[in-house]
């Protein structure tokens, strides 16, 4: 169910998928696309979830942005990158479509 969305959608090969797959490393959805994913995924699944939320947290900024620069910079500077980003995998998907409401799972 998740995966036919996921190759409907998107990308990918069904027997390329397992639960461990994590949608930014593993398929290279990121950036605006995956936010765009994650807006069809909660809507298609019909998943009850915060509607303040950052969903930036799961996705690296589209190609070579502003804040990769910031970074980059304070990395020169020997200032430590702070932002989190956690990778959402399919088992993490999966278990959000089986209780109907978004869950913060960590690795």
């Amino acid at each position: 169910m998740l995966v036919d969305f996921i190759i409907n959608e998107y990308w990918g090969k069904k027997e390329n998928m397992t639960l461990k797959t994590r949608l930014e490393k593993d398929l290279g959805i990121t950036g605006d696309d995956g936010i765009e994913f994650l807006d069809k995924f909660l809507h298609h699944f019909d998943i009850d979830y915060d509607k303040n939320r950052k969903w930036q947290l799961h996705f690296g900024p589209d190609g070579f942005g502003l804040i990769d620069f910031v970074s980059i910079y304070n990395r020169f500077r020997g200032k430590k990158d702070t932002r989190k980003q956690y990778d959402l995998t399919l088992e993490h998907l999966t278990k959000i479509i089986e209780l109907g409401y978004w869950i913060d799972m960590n690795d």
